[in-house]
């Protein structure tokens, strides 16, 4: 089998998989072989050899299976870098780069940050690696996520990162005052989650449960921080399309103030950033 015969063949198997079949048979025969698509393109008559034509089908067979294509080639970009990622931790998504930059528009050098809620460490490595005067804590409550989080800080040498396995502020000692506390919380309802997309049911549940109204952690983050905030500390959230008022609520009833909105590409409303003074 030669190489455009391995991508149309299959591109025909995932018709009806995914928005563009062709595209992301190139990009996962690409994984198969260590190749770039350029490569394909100029070699398209060469020929595959049987355990070329296995992995590449291989992969095929998961992604029909609606097996997420990022956890099949185990990375996904964020913020102009390469992260490592496998089914131990949510995906990252463009959006949530909004909450990154939002962070990176205010932060001083030397500010203590906090990332509850790492998963990847796609927020926390983010931020360390622009603002490496900052010192950043990332806490998750999964072992298996701080394992892909702390490889991804290594991959990109960020030294100025502390990993702690904290279910919100459990483990988090009681000395310690942050500047910035960000988070992108699981927010999605309970009783949705067997609605989202396949691929989406792929990824830890741990990472989407909100609660019963998906509210449950913005509540108990706003509450459970005010001891580890300064005065005129900001927090930063992501949020649900339709969470604006809810989130900005909880905000107010513990203490923060000067609320502001950040909206994504779409024009969707994602971010919403409170200040602390006590």
């Amino acid at each position: 089998m030669r190489v455009y015969e391995a991508i149309a063949s299959g591109a025909r198997e995932l018709e009806g998989v995914c928005e563009n079949p062709r595209l992301e048979s190139e990009l996962l025969l690409s994984h198969a072989l260590g190749v770039d698509r350029v490569w394909l393109a100029i070699k398209r008559d060469e020929t595959l050899n049987e355990q070329e034509i296995v992995r590449f089908f291989e992969y095929i067979e998961k992604r029909k299976a609606r097996v997420p294509y990022q956890y099949i080639v185990k990375k996904q970009y964020f913020m102009g870098l390469e992260f490592y990622v496998d089914e131990r931790v949510l995906i990252p998504r463009p959006e949530t780069e909004i909450l990154v930059e939002e962070v990176l528009k205010r932060i001083k050098k030397g500010d203590i940050v906090l990332d509850i809620g790492t998963g990847s460490g796609a927020i926390a490595v983010s931020i360390a690696k622009h603002f490496p005067e900052c010192k950043v804590y990332a806490l998750d409550i999964s072992e298996e996520a701080l394992e892909v989080a702390m490889y991804n800080a290594k991959r990109f040498g960020v030294g100025n990162i502390l990993f702690l396995k904290s279910d919100i502020f459990s483990n988090v000692p009681d000395s310690l005052k942050f500047d910035v506390i960000v988070s992108n919380p699981p927010y999605i309802k309970r009783s949705e989650i067997e609605s989202l997309q396949e691929e989406v049911k792929k990824e830890p549940v741990l990472a989407l449960d909100g609660g019963e109204d998906g509210l449950f952690f913005f509540r108990e983050i706003a509450y459970g921080a005010r001891p580890f905030l300064k005065k005129g500390s900001k927090i930063f959230f992501e949020i649900g399309y339709d969470q604006r008022d809810e989130v900005k609520g909880i905000l107010l009833e513990n203490g923060f103030k000067n609320i502001q909105v950040a909206k994504d590409l779409a024009g969707i409303d994602r971010v919403v950033i409170g200040e602390y003074y006590g």
